[in-house]
């Protein structure tokens, strides 16, 4: 199942979107729309779902065209699950009957309705209202009702924002296994690299409107920081979990090895967020280095931001080390050195990946 998208919409106010995309949904299972607020991504989800019109261009689903030109087929008439912020269920109709909604001329199908709530976690709150639920409850049902009709393809606008963060861990979990046991593709849209990372196979970066760059989250990220975001900046990088001991996960990162909390469960793999902050320099004295997270590397770019140096690094994988510009001149550092870099535990999150995408 391909979508293409080719379209325009302009605004007086705001950023004009000009998006060109061309995916492979049954490849992809989550696609990632990721890029700072404003930048067009709920927009382009509008435009996909048919609750925007585009002012020039095309939309196809296997050739099937969804909107072009003049010619637009109703949102109705896409077979599109939307889960949006809020949920926007119907505050006077019940859990199953918000639900059973979303199947239209199906609704009658109360079996669907009943192994939805069961897979939600809702069993025994079928008859309350949206406003007698929690905001995990109200998503719950969001993302049931999207569900229901088995739809060709979900499309979710930061569906975690306002949930605090035990409850979305616990559904972002559940969604990803929902997903992927119907077999549905998605696009999520968000700025929350965590989110991103956690759920997304493969991630369109956003930026003024434009699908500025395509590829694994892991490798889009490593490449996202800019000096707006340059305190939080993080490496991305994807690893393999070879032990665990006191505490401290084992991980085989390219052809380095490096020690970080284990967050619990089990998986095999994973991807890791190393804050930039969090790693320091030292000159390399000779011969290898064994010492845990010290990791023998290369500075292959440097670039000096007043106070404050940025310092990309091989390490066997891309490394970035966000140091001060006194102590890059204290150490003599330049492009092409041999260091060692210091990566402290606490600098590495590590985001379970529950199999191979």
């Amino acid at each position: 199942m391909k979508l293409t998208v080719d379209v325009q919409k302009k605004f007086v106010n705001g950023p004009s979107i000009q998006a060109v995309l061309d995916l492979d949904l049954d490849h992809f299972g989550i696609t990632v729309l990721f890029g700072p607020s404003g930048c067009g991504k709920t927009t382009l989800l509008r435009l996909i779902s048919g609750l925007e019109r585009p002012d020039a261009g095309a939309i196809c689903l296997d050739g099937l065209p969804w909107s072009r030109g003049s010619e637009q087929m109703p949102a109705h008439c896409r077979r599109v699950g939307y889960v949006f912020q809020e949920g926007a269920l119907f505050p006077h109709l019940s859990v199953g009957a918000n639900i059973a909604f979303g199947m239209g001329k199906n609704a009658a199908d109360s079996g669907r309705v009943a192994e939805l709530i069961r897979r939600v976690g809702l069993t025994g709150l079928e008859q309350r209202r949206p406003g007698e639920l929690s905001g995990g409850q109200k998503q719950r049902v969001a993302l049931a009702r999207a569900l229901a009709p088995k739809p060709k393809l979900v499309l979710l606008d930061e569906p975690f924002a306002s949930l605090d963060r035990p409850a979305a861990e616990q559904l972002r979990h559940e969604l990803r296994a929902m997903l992927r046991a119907d077999g549905i593709p998605a696009l999520l849209v968000t700025h929350d690299r965590h989110e991103a990372l956690s759920l997304g196979d493969h991630m369109l970066r956003m930026e003024a409107g434009r699908i500025v760059q395509a590829g694994r989250p892991e490798d889009v990220l490593s490449g996202a920081a800019t000096e707006q975001d340059e305190l939080g900046s993080e490496s991305v990088a994807r690893a393999r979990v070879v032990g665990r001991r006191e505490g401290l996960l084992c991980l085989e990162v390219g052809s380095a090895q490096l020690f970080a909390p284990d967050p619990g469960g089990e998986f095999g793999q994973a991807r890791l967020c190393i804050r930039s902050e969090g790693v320091t320099l030292e000159r390399q004295a000779g011969g290898p280095v064994s010492s845990r997270n010290h990791l023998a590397a290369k500075i292959v770019a440097l670039e000096l931001r007043g106070a404050l140096a940025r310092v990309r690094l091989d390490c066997g994988f891309p490394l970035e080390a966000l140091v001060t510009s006194w102590a890059c001149r204290d150490l003599g550092l330049g492009v092409g050195d041999a260091v060692t870099a210091l990566v402290k535990a606490t600098a590495i999150q590590v985001v379970p990946l529950d199999e191979e995408p």
